[in-house]
């Protein structure tokens, strides 16, 4: 039998669990999200004990809650997994790079300027 190059994690982050830590950190009372969402109080109560929303659920209550749940969720994939998103710290990475190059070059001179004044 061939062995798969697919794996699975078996348990999966409970989204809901996740939905209902952020609503008490961030003490949202339950009524005005649901009807901010446009839901009923008792289906926001059933989707914080689901263990998981439909995207287009989920995306609503990021936009309403102003939180990123599709990066808490990616956050515990491990980080060798690949993805579309565009790297937002590459002008950074870039930056240091630079930086890096420029600090050589001013050692070079440092070292050069000191053995000019020995002299």
């Amino acid at each position: 039998m061939a062995k798969s190059k697919f794996s699975t994690q078996m348990t999966a982050p409970h989204v809901g669990q996740m939905l209902a830590r952020r609503i008490k950190a961030q003490r949202i009372s339950k009524a005005a999200l649901a009807r901010a969402v446009g839901r009923s109080g008792v289906t926001l109560l059933r989707f914080t004990q689901r263990p998981s929303l439909q995207t287009e659920v989920l995306w609503q209550l990021c936009t309403v809650m102003k939180h990123n749940f599709f990066l808490d969720l990616a956050a515990q994939l491990p980080p060798d997994f690949t993805t579309h998103a565009p790297d937002s710290t590459r002008p950074l990475q870039q930056r240091i790079a630079a930086l890096e190059e420029e600090n050589k070059l001013l050692k070079i001179k440092v070292e050069t300027l000191m053995q000019v004044v020995r002299k």
